[in-house]
């Protein structure tokens, strides 16, 4: 673990200004005679993963929490969709960052009252700065809300920081998620303070043309010289939209495009991403993954056989590039005794060695009414990892 200290004083200015600490060489301690406290910078500890997660930058010990920490839970109303937001943020930054040198800080840049106006409407008066468009056209207010939704759900900023030639910490790129609806959900008050909850289909390509109308906004505000002295002019700034899937949806939404804006400039280009997640059993990836969902199906067949009485197999599989690449799948059985589990355990990841392709990612959750029983991880081209909780 690498530990460094900044003058106190030093400190107070960088966190003023917006900007973030310096690391010192490691075999530096600076200990000036300053007022206050100096502050100890160090990196969590690097442990291998499959993943490759970053490594985070610590401040006294502490995780730093991003400014809209707590936002997503009040204005993403599906936990799926706020889980896969933020992970698959780290994926895309992973792409443009390498994790071998570059270190994650949650985003500390957009201001949470900030973040609050950006998502709000626009209003010429009280609310120049919203993102999302006006109300539309209509005689009632259901009508103005219909013809013109919310296109923005919720705004996720991640900062990378990279060590320079001098041993010193600074910014290296941000990497923003604009999360999108694709079913705006509103609620309109009568006079008697009833409340009356409507729902209505965004249009796909409206909605897309909204995300980068948006991103590029956004990228225009952070490359304002006036913020944070410049800090954000010179660095990269990768911008993604994110797809939410309704309220009630079993798996997440996903990635559908993003745009670089290289240092000094604006977003100059735009990808497509193709990802996206599928429930297992279902008509819809019956209609469109048929062989991942007949090898499924005879999992969950051969699952079933080794009880007595059913047991209800369901799975979730992430697709890149229309291929299966990762799949999740959940075993809740009735408790018979820990020599059972094992068993089942055992016949499970046999199954899976028979049944799917062995560059597939699997994970698998065997449950009952009283929790986690057993775990078993396959990573590509590796032997399974097997745990039973005791």
């Amino acid at each position: 673990m690498i530990k460094r200290a900044i003058p106190f004083a030093l400190c107070s200015v960088i966190f003023l200004s917006g900007c973030f600490p310096f690391l010192q060489p490691e075999e530096q301690l600076i200990e000036e005679e300053l007022e206050g406290e100096d502050q100890i910078v160090e990196l969590s500890p690097e442990v291998y993963t499959p993943e490759n997660y970053y490594r985070s930058v610590l401040y006294d010990g502490s995780y730093t929490h991003g400014e809209s920490r707590g936002f997503s839970n009040a204005v993403v109303y599906n936990r799926l969709d706020i889980e896969q937001l933020e992970l698959g943020l780290m994926g895309l930054a992973n792409e443009r960052f390498d994790p071998e040198k570059y270190f994650f800080r949650e985003g500390q840049f957009i201001s949470r009252d900030e973040l609050n106006n950006w998502l709000i409407r626009y209003h010429e008066d009280d609310n120049p700065q919203g993102l999302n468009p006006p109300l539309g056209s209509g005689d009632t207010l259901r009508d103005q809300e219909e013809n013109q939704p919310r296109y923005l759900s919720h705004i996720l900023e991640h900062n990378y920081l990279v060590e320079n030639a001098n041993g010193q910490l600074e910014l290296g790129g941000v990497v923003i998620g604009l999360s999108m609806n694709t079913v705006y959900n509103y609620r309109i008050f009568d006079d008697q303070g009833r409340i009356y909850r409507y729902e209505v289909d965004i249009d796909q390509k409206k909605m897309e043309a909204e995300g980068k109308r948006m991103a590029e906004e956004i990228v225009a505000r952070l490359r304002n010289p006036n913020r944070e002295e410049g800090a954000l002019e010179n660095v990269p700034i990768i911008v993604a939209l994110f797809q939410e899937e309704k309220r009630e949806a079993i798996v997440p939404g996903n990635f559908i495009m993003k745009g670089v804006a290289e240092p000094q400039r604006q977003v100059d280009r735009w990808q497509a991403i193709n990802q996206k997640y599928y429930f297992y059993p279902s008509t819809r990836a019956n209609n469109e993954q048929r062989n991942d969902a007949e090898r499924f199906l005879k999992f969950k067949e051969e699952i079933n056989d080794f009880f007595d009485n059913y047991v209800g197999v369901v799975g979730k599989g992430f697709y890149k590039d229309e291929q299966l690449t990762e799949l999740t799948i959940e075993i809740p059985i009735r408790f018979q005794g820990k020599a059972e589990i094992i068993a089942l355990t055992q016949f499970s990841a046999d199954r899976i060695a028979q049944r799917f392709p062995s560059n597939l990612k699997i994970q698998v959750y065997i449950t009952s009414v009283s929790g986690q029983e057993a775990l078993i991880v396959r990573n590509p081209n590796e032997d399974p990892f097997i745990h039973i909780y005791r």
